[in-house]
């Protein structure tokens, strides 16, 4: 008797919880990951820092070393190859100070990279050359503290040492420009897109653009991608969020974009978005995406 007590209770306690899952359908279901920050904080997050590198690029070119090392966190490291590593402030002080003053100037940065880790963390790398010589930027880490962008870490590399000073009239921050007007053409598109507007989404292709949807389509022009992005807007999807993003200058005229992806269906991997300056007007050219979670 007492055994069939126990299998009537077990059985009115899985009604109880089927009942339960029924009611409440919302329960049990996967919500969007990586929620915690709007769509585009972490394009913002770039063209802050980009914004913060511009200015210390000038006050270098200016020869304001006081507000280069502001530039800084006072427990900040910097590795500059083959000087060594300076630790702090004092340190980083000592070695530009008088490396400003010898005549270095004419600071300019090309193929600008930034990589988002979070709201308040960066990391951009880039090639630099002045009139002095030339090198690689292999880290920059630009941490938000207290609402201002320093730089935590530097690691760059000096690869040529002119023996005579040259000049070089390109613009000292193209690239970063380059860099903001594409993130800019991103922040358009994914806004479009959270707010239903299919044809700028469309119109935000070249005409003959290519889009690789895995593992729903392979598409050519931009009517067939308005129609898959239309399709899947009308189907109720939205809040399309960009996490941990990169973007890469290649050249004055492209810039390719990286992204980990959300939306209120799945999520997934952005392998590459082409961006390119068609007359004056950044467009997609190639996009590659993959959903690897579907909720």
């Amino acid at each position: 008797m007492k055994s069939i007590k126990t299998v009537i209770i077990a059985i009115f306690v899985m009604g109880l919880i089927s009942c339960e899952k029924k009611l409440n359908p919302e329960k049990n279901q996967i919500k969007q990951s990586f929620i915690a920050h709007t769509p585009t904080l972490h394009h913002k997050v770039a063209l802050e820092v980009l914004n913060a590198s511009k200015k210390w690029i000038a006050n270098f070119n200016e020869g304001n070393s006081e507000a280069c090392i502001k530039g800084y966190d006072t427990k900040a490291i910097m590795s500059a190859l083959p000087f060594g590593v300076k630790n702090g402030i004092k340190a980083i002080s000592e070695f530009w100070t008088p490396f400003m003053q010898s005549g270095a100037t004419n600071l300019i940065y090309t193929n600008v990279s930034i990589e988002v880790a979070n709201e308040t963390t960066a990391f951009l790398s880039a090639n630099w050359s002045m009139n002095v010589g030339k090198g690689i930027i292999y880290q920059e880490k630009w941490e938000k503290k207290e609402g201002k962008w320093l730089l935590t870490y530097d690691d760059f590399q000096v690869t040529e040492q002119f023996e005579k000073p040259k000049e070089n009239t390109s613009n000292a921050i193209a690239s970063h420009i380059v860099l903001e007007d594409a993130i800019k053409a991103s922040i358009k598109w994914t806004t479009a897109f959270n707010t239903g507007k299919s044809e700028v989404c469309g119109n935000g292709y070249s005409k003959n653009a290519t889009m690789n949807a895995i593992p729903f389509a392979s598409l050519n022009g931009k009517d067939n991608i308005e129609v898959f992005w239309k399709n899947l807007i009308k189907d109720g999807t939205k809040n399309l969020t960009y996490h941990n993003p990169t973007f890469k200058v290649i050249t004055n005229s492209s810039v390719i974009l990286s992204s980990n992806w959300s939306m209120n269906i799945g999520e997934g991997k952005i392998y590459q978005e082409k961006w390119e300056n068609i007359n004056n007007e950044w467009l997609l050219t190639y996009d590659e995406f993959e959903v690897l979670k579907q909720y």
